[in-house]
């Protein structure tokens, strides 16, 4: 009897200990996420601070820190602690204004100075109220959201290569430059699409920044990949101890959403706000994914249902469906027809929220979309046009090979009917 007891005890203390290291190791996890910012020189010369960098060491970016890409065919890099991009061409100068990003990615406020020279940026969308990414040049203030685009003092111009970003001069005028429009800085004005590649546009600068964007979002996504499918014992236990990893398990392994919802119903109302910013800080680690990635942009969107199931700022959540509206381009551009179906059943189950954005941009973008994949996705679009506002200006949608034929038919049909009709009518 008295080993029995003894055994219980032992028991006992060995699941009070898996507990308290369990919340231990929680709380180490939780704080020791890096959010730093690096510069990292890939080719040529640079300084930081008047300190010479050494290509591919990567060091710190601090507020008020100035960087200085010497030469014409030197090239360095930010890595901002969201995940965003930003790459510095030659001969570029540029002063770091605020780089401040919280642990759990609720505030992202990231705003530099450029001097001199161009930069590439390539910025993943964040949904906190009080984020921001900025950049300034010649007076003019560049407000961004989950965009690519491109600045460049000597040739004068703006470029969005992907979505759109807002332009504000210090007088207070204001314009948004959507992609494919692109802008010329000392006039503030559009330049003609046919002019801007002609004379303005560095075509070998864009190749150089697409190449090296794909080189690092293809390690950022073997990164998630390696974290989904590496679950330690740790993370296991993490998500029988806390509400939070619980469902940062589910919406990282679950095959569908309904286990999801089935694990936001049991959470108290007391811990959803902890929860809300766990899954927050986790989606962001999704948000770089592109539709053309059908299994981690699912994710994404399981991410994004739970955010909004869980958060109760209105603004946060009509971000939310602003960036699956923007993916929707990118997703009928490569034919995934899943990923438009998900998105489109997201945009539906929140049809209320949709009428309290300003939707400009999504006109924009769909306007870019070829009759021919209108016409292939002709049913989903239908669908969505079902969803937004009366005032909406949707692109004719052209009917689909399926469609054209169903409608042949149908006159022909129509027309052996009418036809029937009046030789009956003649015989009598």
């Amino acid at each position: 009897m008295k080993k029995i007891k003894n055994k219980f005890i032992l028991i006992v203390i060995g699941v009070i200990a898996i507990i308290v290291f369990s919340q231990v190791f929680i709380a180490y996890s939780n704080n020791n996420k890096d959010t730093n910012s690096y510069v990292n020189l890939v080719e040529g010369t640079a300084s930081i601070n008047d300190t010479k960098l050494e290509i591919n060491t990567k060091k710190v970016l601090k507020t008020g820190d100035k960087i200085h890409v010497i030469g014409e065919s030197s090239l360095a890099v930010i890595e901002w602690g969201d995940g965003s991009l930003t790459r510095l061409g030659g001969n570029t100068k540029i002063s770091i204004e605020q780089n401040q990003i919280s642990r759990d990615y609720t505030k992202i406020n990231i705003s530099f100075e450029l001097l001199a020279g161009k930069t590439w940026s390539n910025v993943v969308s964040f949904i906190g109220k009080d984020s921001s990414f900025t950049q300034n040049f010649s007076g003019i203030e560049a407000g961004v959201r989950g965009t690519i685009f491109e600045v460049d003092l000597e040739s004068d111009y703006v470029n969005v290569v992907d979505h759109q970003i807002t332009l504000e001069k210090n007088t207070g005028e204001q314009v948004i430059v959507e992609e494919n429009t692109p802008f010329k800085i000392s006039t503030f004005s559009l330049i003609e699409i046919g002019e801007f590649v002609n004379k303005f546009q560095d075509a070998t600068w864009k190749q150089v920044n697409e190449s090296y964007d794909s080189i690092y979002f293809d390690q950022l996504k073997e990164a998630l990949q390696n974290s989904i499918d590496k679950q330690s014992l740790y993370e296991k236990i993490r998500a029988w101890i806390s509400p939070s990893y619980r469902l940062l398990y589910d919406l990282d392994t679950a095959e569908n959403y309904e286990i999801v919802e089935k694990t936001i119903s049991k959470i108290e109302d007391s811990k959803r706000e902890k929860v809300y910013n766990a899954v927050l800080s986790r989606y962001q680690d999704f948000n770089f994914v592109a539709a053309s990635d059908y299994e981690f942009y699912k994710r994404k969107i399981f991410y994004k249902k739970a955010l909004v199931a869980l958060g109760d700022d209105q603004l946060e959540k009509e971000q939310l469906l602003r960036s699956t509206a923007f993916d929707i381009e990118t997703i009928v551009s490569v034919g995934n027809r899943e990923a438009l179906n998900q998105s489109i059943e997201f945009l539906a189950e929140n049809k209320e929220l949709l009428e309290n954005i300003n939707l400009n941009f999504f006109e924009t973008a769909l306007s870019n979309i070829s009759s021919d994949k209108l016409s292939e996705f002709s049913q989903q679009f239908m669908e969505l046009q079902s969803l937004l506002p009366s005032s909406f200006q949707m692109p004719e949608i052209p009917m689909s090979l399926d469609e054209i034929k169903k409608s042949a038919e149908g006159q022909v049909k129509g027309f052996l009917n009418d036809t029937q009709s009046i030789i009956d009518k003649l015989r009598k």
